[in-house]
């Protein structure tokens, strides 16, 4: 257990956003809301040492891109939709809740656990269902290992409150989610996973709030002592250099259903003169090609950063010329399972071939 000093999570929040793979939510955002909301230090706690019997849940947003002109005249009564939810599954629970932990690795959702936990005086879990971010609700430990989300509640601005005891399935409880978030000028807060202690020490990916912390603090000193941030994230999380190169033109991007789609494009330099990259994503990163041959796929971990300092590129934010380091890192032992690449290998996205790993093909 470590007390957190804002500046302790404005690091961790930055290598949020370096293992959210271009996703997970706006960094700077995040960045705002915790400047805006932590008053005082805020405490990690290992997940093994949370009691069992204690309960944790998981507050979030949920966004949509295309949201109703209806709610123009409607008058914005709640400032913190997250917070009103996690209020409303607490006292829908009958029991007060000791830990908040992130839905998931991000410059901004993991933001949105420190808020509530600064509001509320509770722990935050150094742990997350994911270890990186994903573009589903039903790519997380949770859904692999059968831990139902519910119940869950849905807060927005306008005070609108609801409670959700039970659903068909995750993917449903997107839908639901989403198409509030549509009604409600693009978003909502959210609180799931109301679980014990016990659960949690088997279900969550622990030490992933430290591993954040590690990064951004080891990049943050990389610049002071004018070394190599890029190299200093590398050696952190062990990651394989990918790909060195130019961004050939802006990404190339649409917003569909609630996602954001696109791909981005880069000429090789150094090493890596005369080849190609190329990148597609869905909210995050999920296939790379070298020359037109699959170099890497979801569930691991595939990483864009601005050369000159370590920066994220965070989708579809990546402009012509930026030159960038492309960096692979092994997911979590989790996303190795049958059932995980089901769900979220690159077939699950449409892609006619089986994923391509960091050590190897799945070998089930």
């Amino acid at each position: 257990m470590v007390e957190l000093s804002l500046r302790d999570i404005e690091q961790i929040l930055f290598g949020c956003a370096v293992l959210g793979t271009g996703g997970g939510g706006d960094l700077q955002k995040g960045l705002e809301t915790v400047r805006r909301t932590v008053k005082e230090k805020v405490v990690l706690m290992d997940v093994d040492e949370f009691a069992d019997d204690e309960l944790a849940a998981c507050p979030y947003f949920v966004g949509s891109v295309s949201p109703t002109t209806k709610t123009k005249n409607l008058e914005r009564r709640i400032e913190s939709p997250v917070y009103e939810s996690f209020k409303l599954l607490e006292r829908y629970v009958g029991k007060k809740f000791s830990a908040v932990f992130p839905t998931e690795l991000g410059g901004g959702n993991t933001a949105v656990a420190f808020e509530v936990a600064a509001q509320t005086g509770v722990v935050v879990l150094d742990g997350d269902p994911v270890g990186r971010a994903v573009p589903e609700v039903q790519h997380t430990s949770f859904y692999l290992l059968n831990v139902p989300m519910t119940p869950f509640t849905v807060c927005n601005h306008f005070g609108d409150k609801m409670i959700v005891e039970e659903v068909s399935s995750d993917e449903q409880a997107e839908q639901i989610t989403r198409a509030v978030a549509v009604a409600s000028e693009g978003k909502v807060g959210v609180t799931s996973h109301p679980l014990k202690g016990f659960v949690l020490k088997k279900s969550l990916v622990k030490g992933t709030v430290s591993l954040a912390w590690k990064v951004g603090k080891a990049r943050e000193d990389a610049l002071v002592e004018g070394k190599n941030p890029v190299e200093a994230i590398v050696d952190v999380l062990n990651a394989t250099i990918l790909f060195e190169g130019v961004a050939e033109s802006d990404a190339m991007w649409e917003d569909r259903d609630g996602f954001t789609y696109g791909e981005m494009h880069f000429a090789g330099v150094g090493p890596f003169k005369g080849r190609k990259f190329r990148i597609w994503f869905k909210n995050e990163n999920l296939v790379a090609w070298i020359d037109e041959e699959v170099c890497l796929t979801c569930p691991d971990l595939i990483i864009v950063l601005r050369a000159k300092d370590g920066t994220p590129v965070l989708n579809p934010h990546l402009k012509e010329n930026e030159r960038v380091v492309v960096l692979g890192v092994a997911a979590n032992e989790l996303w190795r399972s049958p059932k995980a690449i089901e769900i979220f290998g690159p077939r699950h996205f449409g892609f006619d071939f089986d994923e391509v790993l960091l050590n190897g093909r799945n070998t089930k």
